[in-house]
């Protein structure tokens, strides 16, 4: 069986193991009934933006065209450092997106991926934001009603808790299980002063299990500008990532370009 489309992030839904779908041309199919199958992906070549659809000869911030990743408000530097965020005195159009995206509750929490980690997103984008990141558990240790009180809070806690993941560790699945309502509580504590009212300590931890089969013991990640086309055994799906016998493969990456995937064998 062979699918074509534009490729993006995939969708993911929280059963027991995360039950995956690829995004081709924003229509859902199933993966998870093809692993342990050998699976074909090519990239035919044509890259076109995510939000306008213009052709582009490289994507940007994971599949945007140049003048969308430069003019887009969900592009500004505050995506990564929401403590930032200035959309409120921006233009028109970043006035809209901070209403909508940003003047909204955000949750604060730790999370277990490759270790444990800060981060922050809206309240609507728990349990994909874990996900998405691979995380094997998840724990909401604040919520605060704005984007930017959100990032002043992870800018403290990062002093002593990790914001970024491991990759390969987190693929493995090798991070030591941790106590996350222990560290809930010291991260309280690191609040700053006048953000205190916001920690919120009646969340259970939430865990989550991934569709894995086995992973390479060497990882080495596929690169489609490279090498546009591969044929491999599919052995597992993990954050943004399909895991093959010999490969793995952040399709998140390649949002924005068109590929053909062959499903051999059904």
């Amino acid at each position: 069986m062979k699918i074509f489309g534009q490729l993006r992030k995939m969708n993911a839904a929280a059963q027991n193991p995360v039950a995956y779908s690829l995004n081709l041309d924003e229509s859902p199919r199933p993966v998870n009934p093809h692993i342990g199958k050998f699976v074909g992906l090519k990239w035919t070549g044509v890259i076109t933006c995510i939000e306008c659809g213009r052709e582009t000869r490289k994507s940007y911030d994971q599949g945007y065209c140049f003048v969308c990743s430069r003019d887009l408000p969900e592009n500004a530097m505050c995506s990564f450092r929401p403590e930032l965020c200035a959309h409120e005195k921006g233009n028109d159009a970043d006035r809209e997106f901070w209403r909508t995206y940003c003047n909204i509750d955000h949750f604060v929490y730790l999370s277990l991926t490759s270790g444990v980690k800060v981060g922050v997103t809206r309240h609507t984008n728990i349990p994909s934001r874990w996900i998405d990141q691979g995380a094997v558990r998840g724990l909401i240790i604040a919520r605060v009603p704005q984007r930017i009180l959100s990032g002043q809070i992870e800018v403290a806690l990062a002093k002593h808790f990790a914001d970024k993941t491991n990759w390969r560790k987190m693929l493995k699945g090798t991070a030591e299980e941790v106590d996350l309502l222990a560290l809930r509580d010291k991260a309280h504590q690191l609040f700053p002063e006048d953000l205190q009212e916001f920690a919120v300590a009646d969340e259970k931890v939430r865990r989550l299990v991934y569709p894995v089969e086995s992973v390479p013991e060497k990882i080495t990640s596929h690169n489609l500008d490279k090498i546009p086309e591969f044929t491999d055994r599919l052995t597992g799906i993990k954050g943004q990532y399909l895991i093959f016998a010999t490969r793995v493969i952040n399709l998140r990456k390649y949002s924005g370009y068109h590929v053909e995937f062959d499903f051999q064998g059904g």
